[in-house]
């Protein structure tokens, strides 16, 4: 008897005889062949449930276990069956996007599948720590602040948000901090971690961190009310954090010396810019001295402001000897000068 199978070629022959022993041996070696036919050139591919690979393409041999007919592994082994190409991403790979790629190359029968029916694949990476990131990014913001501010003492610096860690190549990868063009100094800000594989981009990173300010600022040692002039026993400067203060604040004792509270203001309150006025310079009715210049001389006169004003401002003020109306400038307190 002769049985040949048509995948891989092989003959088999069995010598016939008439004893029940070598009928038992042929049907024997019938059964072997008919096994051989049915389950030659196949592969048994065990899905990986984890899998680490190089970034770049996945191919299945590095996500599973693939037993069989060698050369039928060979070619299952070399399948691409994805991508993954960030140093530290995860892509998953399932048991039937595999099938697709296998019907390129084998029959739905030549390969057998079994374990997971997905494989997390993860890229191959190094790992730079949340330490290491929040030194890179403070040397960069000690580059950009003024040199005439000290650090822990003008200024501090603050990231909360820092990532725990993030990936790299493993072979080693450039890390940059870019700040924003717009970088203030203080307050919150943002910094764009860049991560290279030689020249190329692989991950872009946005983190929030924070530049704490601390600067004197001016404080009521007593409490003012609404309309009274502010005096030097009046104010205090204090050194305090003002990262978050979204109004002007007083920082010199001077620029608040002299002004009128438009508000009353209670003691220990921090002086802002715009809780002050200017006191009139020249009050509607007061007498004013007006100076006029005349070669080398100079001439002085009285006269009544018709309205009140600041040092600066140009008003009318009534003669008191003519009675007649005069333009002049106010230059100080109860003082004005003809242009």
């Amino acid at each position: 008897m002769r049985v040949e199978n048509y995948k891989t070629g092989l003959v088999f022959e069995f010598a016939e005889s008439n004893s029940s022993f070598s009928i038992f041996n042929t049907s024997l070696a019938f059964i072997l062949a008919l096994y051989s036919l049915a389950f030659a050139a196949q592969a048994t591919v065990i899905l990986k449930a984890q899998a680490t690979v190089e970034p770049g393409v996945i191919r299945l041999g590095q996500i599973a276990e693939i037993k069989g007919d060698a050369e039928l592994v060979k070619k299952v082994s070399n399948l691409e069956v994805g991508k993954v190409t960030e140093p530290g991403r995860k892509t998953r790979v399932t048991e039937n996007v595999v099938k697709v790629f296998i019907k390129s190359i084998a029959g739905s029968k030549d390969v057998v599948f079994n374990g997971a029916k997905f494989s997390d694949v993860t890229a191959r990476s190094g790992v730079v720590p949340a330490d290491s990131l929040k030194n890179l990014l403070l040397r960069e913001v000690r580059l950009r602040m003024p040199a005439n501010l000290q650090e822990g003492k003008d200024w501090t610096f603050e990231a909360p948000k820092m990532p725990n860690n993030l990936a790299t190549p493993e072979r080693g990868g450039k890390i940059l901090a870019i700040l924003s063009p717009q970088f203030s100094g203080f307050g919150q800000e943002v910094v764009t971690i860049q991560i290279f594989d030689g020249n190329k981009i692989i991950s872009k990173h946005s983190v929030p961190f924070i530049v704490h300010r601390f600067e004197y600022a001016a404080e009521l040692k007593n409490s003012i009310r609404k309309g009274e002039m502010l005096g030097e026993q009046d104010i205090k400067m204090v050194w305090q954090e003002t990262t978050f203060q979204k109004r002007k604040i007083i920082k010199k004792a001077e620029e608040a010396i002299g002004r009128t509270a438009i508000r009353t203001l209670k003691a220990g309150e921090l002086l802002v810019d715009n809780a002050l006025t200017v006191p009139y310079a020249v009050r509607e009715g007061d007498v004013v001295k007006i100076f006029a210049k005349f070669g080398e001389s100079v001439v002085q006169i009285n006269a009544i402001a018709q309205k009140s004003a600041f040092k600066g401002q140009t008003i009318s003020l009534r003669n008191m000897d003519t009675g007649k109306n005069i333009l002049a400038t106010v230059s100080g307190l109860g003082e004005a000068w003809i242009n």
